[in-house]
C-alpha cells in the first residue's frame, strides 16, 4: 500500500510538472517517488517468499544449503539490503536535488549544476546498483525454490498445491522489478557524455520500462494476492514460526500414509455399473 501511495502521489506530480515546467518541486516529487516506490512492492515479495518458504518446505530442508538463504532471516535480510540501497539512493536524490532547487546563486547555470549534482548522481546510481543487485539475487533463489519444491509433494499439506499459484506471481514479480531496476541504472547517469542519453529523452522509455513493468506488478499482485493461497496464520504482520512449523508436522503426519503421486479420478456412470455387477456376483 505504500509502494501504490508513493506511484500515485509521484504520477499526479509528473503531470503538474508537465504544466508547471518552470517549478522545481512537483519534478523532483515526482522523480523521487518514482524512483523508490518500487522498494516497497519487492518488500511485498520478500514477505510473501518466506511465508511461502515456511509452508510448503519440510522441517529438514530448512537450511542454507537447501535454500541458500537462512529461513529464519529471508524477509530481514532482503529488506535490510533493499532498505539499505533505498537510503543510498534517497541520500543521492537529495544530493541532486540540492543543487536544482536550493541553489539560490545569481550565477547558477545548467551546466555549473549538473557539475555540482555529478557526486549525487554516482551516489544514486550506487544504490541503484546495490537494489539491482539484491533483486537479482532474489530471484534467482526465488526461482531456484519453486523449481526444487517440486520434490516434497508430500509436504503440500493438503492445500491442492495452490500455494503454488502464488509461487508465479512472486517469481513474475520479482523479476519485472529486477528488469525495472536495470532500465534506471542505465536510465539515470544520462547527461553530457556519459550514460544512454537516448532514455531520457523520449518519453515511451520511461512508461514502457517504467510504468508499464511497475503497473503489471500491481496487477499481478492484485489477481494473485497471497492472502487466497496461504492459511490466515500465515498472512498476519508477523509470523509464529514455532506455531507454522508445529502445524506443518501435525498435517504432514496425518498425511503420511497417502501416496505422493495419486491422483483424482474421473469416474463415469459405467464405473459404477461395473461396481454393482461385481458386487452382486
Amino acid at each position: 500500500m505504500i509502494g501504490v501511495f508513493s506511484l500515485t502521489s509521484g504520477h499526479i506530480c509528473r503531470v503538474i510538472s508537465a504544466f508547471h515546467e518552470h517549478q522545481d518541486i512537483p519534478f523532483l516529487v515526482s522523480w523521487v517517488m518514482i524512483l523508490l516506490a518500487p522498494s516497497f512492492l519487492a518488500a511485498a515479495c520478500y514477505t510473501a517468499f518466506s511465508r511461502v518458504v515456511w509452508f510448503s518446505c519440510p522441517t529438514y530442508a530448512l537450511n542454507f544449503k537447501t535454500l541458500w538463504c537462512f529461513p529464519r532471516w529471508i524477509t530481514p535480510t532482503f529488506v535490510i539490503f533493499d532498505l539499505f540501497s533505498f537510503l543510498i539512493q534517497l541520500v543521492g536524490a537529495s544530493q541532486i536535488s540540492m543543487h536544482y532547487d536550493r541553489d539560490k546563486s545569481s550565477d547558477r547555470t545548467i551546466e555549473s549544476a549538473e557539475v555540482k549534482a555529478l557526486p549525487g548522481r554516482i551516489i544514486l546510481v550506487l544504490g541503484l546498483i546495490l537494489q539491482m543487485m539484491c533483486f537479482v539475487s532474489f530471484s534467482i533463489i526465488s526461482c531456484r525454490y519453486f523449481y526444487i519444491s517440486r520434490n516434497w509433494r508430500a509436504f503440500d499439506l493438503g492445500d491442492m498445491k495452490l500455494w503454488r499459484k502464488l509461487s508465479y506471481t512472486i517469481n513474475l514479480s520479482s523479476i519485472i522489478i529486477a528488469l525495472r531496476a536495470i532500465y534506471r541504472t542505465m536510465e539515470i547517469p544520462h547527461d553530457k557524455d556519459y550514460g544512454l542519453k537516448y532514455l531520457q529523452h523520449h518519453e515511451w522509455c520511461f512508461w514502457v520500462f517504467d510504468a508499464a513493468p511497475i503497473m503489471l506488478v500491481l496487477i499481478v499482485f492484485a489477481i494473485w494476492h497471497p492472502g487466497h493461497y496461504l492459511p490466515r496464520s500465515y498472512t498476519g504482520l508477523a509470523l509464529d514460526k514455532g506455531r507454522a512449523m508445529k502445524e506443518k508436522d501435525e498435517i504432514s503426519s496425518m498425511n503420511a500414509g497417502i501416496p505422493q503421486d495419486n491422483e483424482l479420478r474421473q469416474f463415469k456412470p459405467e464405473d459404477f455399473q461395473q461396481g454393482s455387477a461385481a458386487s452382486r456376483v
